[in-house]
């Protein structure tokens, strides 16, 4: 059925994949595109819903979903933040992102449908592809000129790497379909590869390096694709990442730095000479004193911002009143408490377990992406608060729904 007969003979399933398709198109891109897309995504599949009749097993349909508990169970220590914190209508408005999360998971994992599913990956992996080609451009292009632009498409150099990270557990777990995929398609596959962690790079985002090399290590974990295919693929992107840190002495200098930072953290009488890394070192210990003086329930969420000042001696990194510290698990702690960071921790932890339960139901190339991603993904929010970032963490939430739909209709 082609586009205008579907639009004819059934509206909500077109809008449904117009959605779908736009939230998918955006990720690399734009937030308002990319809520708008979802958020139209939902509203026409509940319409289908509502026309079939169906519409009264959805809540009991969300209940069963493996991750019901501990998004509500998260969302509560949230609530729990905001009335007991130091701003709480200010909280409130912060609160509601973790509502729209919520909706947007819930939404995908129910509505999400096999033949939109698989659409929707070809649509996300171009988008990343193509954001990856308009970062290299950037960065190269400055080059040229004799300066030095961090790629980072229409994002924040930081933000890219992580999105182009995400992008790359996608491109190689479609590596991983099976031996019929097409001799051209692999190519194509391949070349997303290379082109992504070019982009990566260039975006000189050291959370995003060490991301990338742990998708790599998982992807080996995993064993699909197999090391025959992996291994020579962590080979071309470690000569490409060579070569272009040849051409720009600052990507030589990120990748020293990530281990001149771990020392300054392990010794704290070190002092970084990198300004990014001596930064964020300066804003774990305000983090660290916003803990101590409010160690349970936090001071709310949303209020690092106005707390800043009270921690943070001047002159401030950057002479900026920082509203993130730069590690999700310290800001969370901040704003929420042990009670919120336990309730983070567990959210984190049943996530990867559902994605692992996905990959065992249903090895294949469609749950081995949250797999894969899951751990570097963690490990990208210990230097950002990537969870509360809508490029970001909708991917995340994207991938654990294509693995839990996978499962449930045991796609290999």
């Amino acid at each position: 059925m082609n586009i205008s007969e579907l639009f004819k003979q059934n509206k909500p399933l077109f809008i449904q994949n117009a959605g779908l398709f736009i939230f998918a198109a955006a990720l690399p891109f734009s937030v308002t595109l990319i809520q708008g897309g979802i958020l139209l995504f939902i509203a026409a599949g509940l319409w289908r819903r509502r026309g079939a009749g169906t519409l009264s097993t959805v809540p009991g349909k969300i209940k069963a979903n493996p991750l019901f508990n501990p998004w509500m169970i998260y969302l509560a220590a949230g609530i729990l933040a905001t009335a007991f914190g130091i701003a709480p209508l200010h909280s409130l408005g912060d609160l509601s992102s973790d509502l729209l999360k919520i909706v947007v998971f819930f939404g995908l994992c129910l509505l999400l449908e096999p033949e939109q599913r698989e659409t929707a990956l070809k649509i996300y992996l171009v988008s990343i592809a193509a954001a990856a080609v308009c970062g290299i451009a950037q960065s190269l292009g400055g080059l040229a000129h004799g300066l030095d632009v961090r790629a980072h498409a229409t994002s924040h150099p930081v933000r890219f790497g992580e999105i182009m990270v995400i992008g790359l557990a996608l491109a190689i777990s479609r590596v991983s379909s099976p031996e019929g995929l097409p001799a051209g398609v692999k190519k194509a596959l391949y070349a997303a590869v290379l082109l992504i962690v070019s982009a990566v790079v260039l975006s000189q985002t050291r959370g995003a390096y060490l991301g990338m090399a742990f998708v790599f290590a998982a992807m080996l974990a995993i064993k699909r694709p197999p090391k025959r295919i992996i291994l020579p693929l962590i080979a071309a992107s470690a000569m490409l990442g060579l070569g272009l840190s040849m051409l720009n002495p600052a990507i030589r200098y990120k990748l020293g730095s990530i281990f001149k930072g771990a020392d300054s953290v392990v010794n704290t009488s070190v002092k970084s000479q990198d300004i990014a890394i001596d930064a964020r070192l300066t804003l774990w210990r305000a983090g660290f004193k916003m803990i101590k003086d409010r160690p349970v329930l936090g001071a709310g969420p949303g209020s690092v911002k106005t707390l800043f000042p009270l921690y943070c001696p001047k002159p401030y990194p950057e002479n900026i009143v920082w509203g993130s510290l730069h590690n999700l698990y310290i800001h969370q702690t901040a704003e929420r408490g042990i009670i919120g960071l336990a309730a983070l921790l567990a959210l984190f932890l049943l996530m990867f377990r559902t994605a692992l339960r996905g990959f065992a139901a249903a090895p294949s190339a469609l749950t081995i992406w949250a797999l894969a991603i899951m751990v570097p993904w963690f490990l990208m929010n210990m230097t950002e608060i990537t969870f509360q970032h809508v490029h970001t963490s909708y991917a995340i939430l994207f991938s654990l729904a294509v693995s839990i739909t996978a499962a449930k209709t045991n796609i290999v």
